[in-house]
């Protein structure tokens, strides 16, 4: 899977990975030298692989079974030298946690577990109001059902300094696909 759902088919090779959509026929490579690590998930009744970029990007692949997984891990171990634990995802329901950015990738962690993991790039804006910041996406043709608007209740912090209301969406519009209108009014 990439960003959506949508099915494909992915192939390790020496140098790269590759994922071409079933649909679509576009192929999308991932060169092993800019990846930085990978991490195993549970996706509902199946496992998801993580792949993260030096340059901050993050790809998600689903569908695997537990067969597969072994054998995925044991060949990035052996051609690539690097590792892939598994990431535990919160699946207690709370609305309250940390959010951290890391490259294009917005993750929300309660207790130290992810909860949801938003990639940057498919925001189309960020706008802060006094203690909420809200996040609106690029609808996916794709999907069959998009999010479109996701809010952060930010609380005020008592400290002196930076707002933290105004830093978080400078940090989500350093990475967005920010839709920009352009011309005369």
């Amino acid at each position: 899977l990439l960003s959506a759902q949508v099915r494909g088919r992915l192939k390790f090779t020496d140098t790269m990975i590759q994922y071409k959509n079933s649909k679509t026929g576009k192929v999308e490579q991932i060169q092993i030298n800019d990846v930085d690590h990978f991490n195993w998930v549970r996706f509902c009744l199946n496992w998801g692989i993580r792949a993260f970029t030096k340059h901050g990007t993050m790809y998600r692949f689903g569908g695997f079974k537990d067969a597969d997984k072994e054998k995925i891990t044991n060949y990035v171990k052996e051609n690539y030298d690097l590792p892939m634990p598994d990431k535990d995802i919160c699946v207690k329901g709370w609305n309250w946690g940390t959010a951290k950015f890391s490259g294009s990738v917005l993750s929300f962690e309660v207790d130290n577990k992810l909860d949801f993991e938003i990639p940057l790039g498919h925001v189309s804006q960020c706008v802060a109001g006094k203690n909420e910041v809200t996040l609106e996406f690029h609808p996916n043709e794709e999907a069959p059902a998009s999010l479109m608007e996701l809010r952060f209740h930010i609380p005020s912090s008592e400290m002196a300094g930076d707002d933290p209301v105004d830093s978080f969406r400078d940090h989500v519009l350093q990475k967005a696909d920010v839709i920009r209108a352009v011309g005369d009014a």
